[in-house]
């Protein structure tokens, strides 16, 4: 017997986020270098991710203000291999100088800095002592300090796809967001491949809509946008056994790099760690080093914002400051150029598609198969049959249905998208 209370509560808590909020970052950017560039964002920057926010419900409010002089390399202190950056004021390049001299808002607001470039520890490169010049895109703290620096990149700016997503990317790690989900990153790659999100290595730069496809993983009917956080409905992916007839579920994947779709037990890692790149996708030529089951992770969800951490820590909240540790202790320096075009190389880098502020997605990606206990429309808990998943999902949805027999009855007329994966071919409802 069935509980359908239970398919219920699935159904419903798989497609809310997190309570509607209201998010403020004051952004300062670096004026005019000698050759004419600058890192103001545009307003169409601006308002993409602005936009990626009211998608959810949220507010995101981004105050533009001051143009600061500008400097090639922001740094921590250089008796300590460029250590204690966010607070460290022995320069006048540092992000806490800049901060205490221009920042105009107070509790509540995130401080941003569309910056140049950054020192961090040289160990992070060459295992040496002292300071290094990184062509990371950017950093945040875990609580209310972000910065935006793609001095590195395409016209030492970037591209405005670049600065927007890299801007959701950092104040993702200020929302408690990490590259690679709930995992934990000492096991996987920040690349991971299934994390549908700008948090991901695989999809900040290069847009997780287009990534996806470019990747194979999904196609191009598929719902996603280029600029978002992940709704943890992308298929669990077991790099010890990877079937490529069921694939990502969204359709079939040749994870093994052999210009077919029909293995089954495939072992691959999926995570790219630089060790090679094939022909057909960022993991073709890796190495077995490290396999493990992967997670989607559902990070709307499980925003939580830093700003408030800073403002509880100030008053000495105990549970406050050890958060706000524990995310500074898990903020690494974020993807770098070099890193970014060995993922996708430079004939299909393109600095990321034409920037837009995407419309809305009100469907969902929603799976069918048969005979299963509980029906969620997740990947793990499909709706076991089409006229549940009619019935009980968004408008506007598209429906991946495994082949199978199926608890039906009468006459369904299905009036939105859909797939089955079949195992000679595809048949797509339109």
């Amino acid at each position: 017997m069935r509980s359908r209370n239970l398919i219920a509560l699935f159904a419903i808590t798989g497609s809310l986020t997190a309570a509607a909020d209201t998010f403020r970052i004051e952004i300062d950017y670096m004026g005019p270098d000698a050759d004419g560039h600058d890192h103001q964002p545009s307003q169409l920057v601006l308002d993409a991710v602005i936009q990626m926010f009211a998608c959810q419900g949220h507010t995101l409010i981004i105050d533009l203000d001051d143009q600061i002089p500008h400097t090639d390399l922001l740094t921590g202190d250089p008796n300590d291999d460029c250590g204690n950056f966010w607070n460290y004021t022995g320069a006048s390049n540092t992000y806490r100088n800049i901060r205490n001299q221009y920042r105009d808002r107070g509790a509540g607001w995130h401080y941003c800095i569309f910056a140049h470039q950054y020192r961090i520890d040289n160990d992070d490169f060459n295992n040496g002592s002292g300071c290094a010049t990184t062509s990371s895109s950017g950093r945040a703290n875990g609580g209310d300090a972000l910065i935006v620096t793609l001095g590195g990149f395409s016209g030492q700016t970037g591209t405005e796809f670049e600065q927007a997503a890299t801007l959701a990317h950092e104040f993702g790690h200020n929302l408690g967001l990490s590259h690679v989900g709930s995992m934990d990153e000492s096991v996987v790659s920040p690349y991971i491949q299934i994390l549908p999100s700008v948090m991901s290595y695989s999809y900040q730069l290069r847009g997780v809509r287009e990534g996806l496809i470019a990747n194979g993983l999904a196609p191009e009917y598929a719902l996603f946008k280029n600029i978002d956080y992940s709704f943890g409905r992308m298929c669990p992916q077991n790099e010890a056994s990877l079937n490529e007839l069921s694939g990502t579920r969204m359709q079939r994947v040749d994870f093994n790099c052999d210009d077919d779709t029909s293995d089954t037990g495939v072992l691959q890692d999926l995570g790219f760690r630089g060790s090679g790149m094939g022909s057909n996708a960022p993991w073709c030529g890796e190495a077995d080093e490290s396999r493990t089951t992967l997670n989607d992770y559902n990070e709307w969800s499980n925003i939580s914002d830093g700003a408030g951490l800073v403002d509880r820590g100030e008053t000495g909240d105990p549970a406050a400051l050890q958060e706000l540790a524990l995310r500074e202790l898990k903020m690494p320096i974020c993807i770098t150029y070099e890193d970014h075009i060995a993922f996708w190389p430079p004939n299909g880098l393109g600095g990321g598609p034409e920037l837009a502020v995407e419309a809305c997605i009100t469907g969902q990606n929603v799976y069918v198969g048969p005979l299963n206990i509980i029906e969620a429309g997740f990947c793990v808990f499909p709706f076991d049959s089409v006229q549940q998943a009619q019935s009980s999902s968004p408008s506007r949805s598209v429906y991946y249905i495994t082949p199978g027999t199926y608890n039906e009855s009468g006459t369904t007329v299905l009036n939105q998208r859909g797939i089955w994966t079949c195992n000679t071919g595809t048949a797509r409802i339109q």
